[in-house]
């Protein structure tokens, strides 16, 4: 969810980091003399400390290095895969517009949503520089540019589709074209119009996708693949991350502004307000499944792993075990309550967004997130940035 209207509560932005400069092997003889024994003591206390912090060098590279490959890459590849899916599913629609091939459409809308809302920890790199992130899920939709673009005399084509603002394309135009403003669209509701801008628009959200994922892998527009930024991260002339600390910290930036963004607005904004205006998958009554992808995206991105790929490597969670047992414990542990917390917001929270118990159970998914978002800043951050 890119939210235009509220540029300083975005989830996308670039974390800097100036990171830690590593000082391996230093010596420092004191003014008084020292006999050889001593002297080869300290020599020998000083190649431990070296080889100690190599090895935790070695560790966060890896971290960075798998992270794309684990977890990043995985994630935007099923990501392509929904995505055409998704596109031919209204293709089909849109050559045959009954309410069952609608319904299809319909689900394979919801079906796409999971892996790139399981990527929101993640949405650095090119989903925002190269602006992939808009295109795919900007929020809110602009219904009246959309509604005037249904109802113009503009010719409808793949390049007028590109030129759109984004917020007149992606996820959220396509949702609110398939469904309607509240879930109730059938298939004898769409206009001519209607279906040739679907069509388009399905078919630019999976070119949009499989940029995506080239971004990463190859590299695009004259941009090295976003997955040796990450695995080159402190080399001279990485400017995006100049030490390795910095890479890493960009994950677990990634983790915090993704809770926070959950807890404060997804979940914090409608709840205070009592109404669906402000629940980002409002039209198909699936903000919930938001909810749970974007915890998910966060266990992922701390454990390393992409459970529904089979993928796994080395973790921010190895590096917090490896200084602090208890902690990564407790961030596991912290990471299963809140899932079970959001987990126990009634599905679809849209028809009872003004309902007590409901709103109850909003709350308590708010403080689980925000016990889990304070642990990760206050004590996880810190250790990754030594």
């Amino acid at each position: 969810m890119h939210n235009p209207l509220n540029q300083t509560q975005r989830k996308r932005w670039r974390f800097s980091s100036l990171g830690m400069l590593v000082v391996a092997g230093f010596l420092i003889l004191g003014s008084g003399c020292t006999n050889g024994d001593s002297t080869k003591s300290e020599n020998s206390a000083g190649t431990e400390t070296s080889a100690k912090e190599s090895k935790a060098g070695d560790l966060q590279l890896s971290v960075a290095s798998d992270f794309a490959a684990q977890v990043v890459i995985p994630t935007y590849e099923q990501l392509v895969i929904e995505a055409r899916e998704l596109s031919e599913a209204v293709n089909a629609f849109t050559s045959n517009p009954t309410d069952e091939t609608l319904k299809i459409a319909q689900a394979a809308w919801t079906k796409a949503r999971n892996p790139w809302e399981q990527s929101e920890a993640f949405a650095f790199g090119p989903a925002d520089s190269l602006g992939y992130d808009g295109d795919l899920d900007d929020w809110p939709v602009n219904e009246t540019d959309v509604k005037a673009i249904v109802e113009s005399n503009d010719e409808l084509t793949a390049d007028y589709v590109k030129a759109l603002q984004t917020t007149q394309k992606g996820f959220h135009t396509i949702e609110l074209l398939l469904f309607g403003t509240d879930n109730d669209k059938k298939a004898a509701d769409f206009s001519e119009r209607e279906l040739q801008l679907l069509k388009l628009l399905g078919e630019a959200f999976s070119q949009t996708s499989q940029d995506l994922v080239k971004s990463w892998v190859e590299g695009i527009d004259g941009n090295p693949p976003y997955q040796e930024v990450l695995a080159k991260a402190g080399k001279s002339d990485n400017q995006a991350y100049p030490t390795v600390a910095a890479a890493v910290e960009e994950i677990v930036q990634g983790m915090i502004g993704c809770l926070d963004e959950v807890a404060n607005e997804k979940i914090g904004a409608p709840m205070e307000a009592k109404t669906t205006d402000d629940l980002e998958s409002r039209f198909s009554h699936t903000s919930l499944n938001d909810f749970k992808n974007n915890i998910r995206s966060v266990q992922n991105a701390y454990l390393g792993k992409v459970p529904d790929a089979g993928t796994s490597g080395k973790s921010v969670s190895d590096l917090v075990a490896k200084a602090d047992s208890k902690l990564d414990e407790q961030v596991k542990s912290e990471l299963e309550s809140a899932i079970s917390a959001v987990d126990a917001i009634p599905d679809p929270i849209e028809p009872k967004i003004a309902d007590e118990e409901a709103l109850a159970k909003m709350k308590a998914a708010q403080d689980a997130l925000l016990t889990l978002f304070a642990t990760v800043e206050e004590k996880v951050l810190p250790i990754v940035q030594s």
